[in-house]
């Protein structure tokens, strides 16, 4: 693996597959259960708000991550200009699901979701491959 390495995110499908279905048997919950008409046009108006603000964050906060030779991560959020960003502790890493804490320079921090389609899959495994060469297996209270 050549470092450094820049990995586009784009938005996971899966994720907004789950999110549909999610939704759609929320809404079909408040149907099925006998309720004043009115209650359930303010529920299903409540369900639908709340998809909507949760589709709009289904889009990665960063545009792109730079994987440097260092052990250190970049980020772009218009895939042009990267600033650098601290990975905090907690990675999360499977063969479907890569979960990272970054921590901005700006001192903002994001949990960004990264499944196998939202990237290709060769940069997929890159990544999974960076976090796993950079974990720390020490335990905190030891020397």
């Amino acid at each position: 693996m050549r470092l450094p390495i820049t990995l586009e995110l784009r938005r996971s499908s899966w994720q907004a597959a789950v999110l549909l279905a999610l939704e759609l048997l929320a809404s079909l919950a408040v149907l099925f259960f006998q309720r004043p008409l009115l209650l359930q046009m303010v529920l299903l108006l409540a369900i639908w708000v709340i998809a909507l603000l949760a589709w709009r964050r289904l889009a990665p906060p960063v545009a792109a991550l730079r994987l440097e030779v260092d052990g250190t991560i970049q980020t772009s959020a218009d895939g042009q200009s990267y600033l650098p960003a601290s990975l905090l502790p907690e990675a999360t890493v499977h063969p479907w699901l890569t979960v990272l804490r970054l921590e901005l320079a700006d001192g903002r921090r994001h949990a960004l979701l990264v499944t196998k389609d939202s990237l290709n899959p060769d940069d997929f495994r890159r990544l999974r491959v960076f976090l796993r060469w950079r974990a720390s297996f020490g335990h905190p209270d030891r020397p």
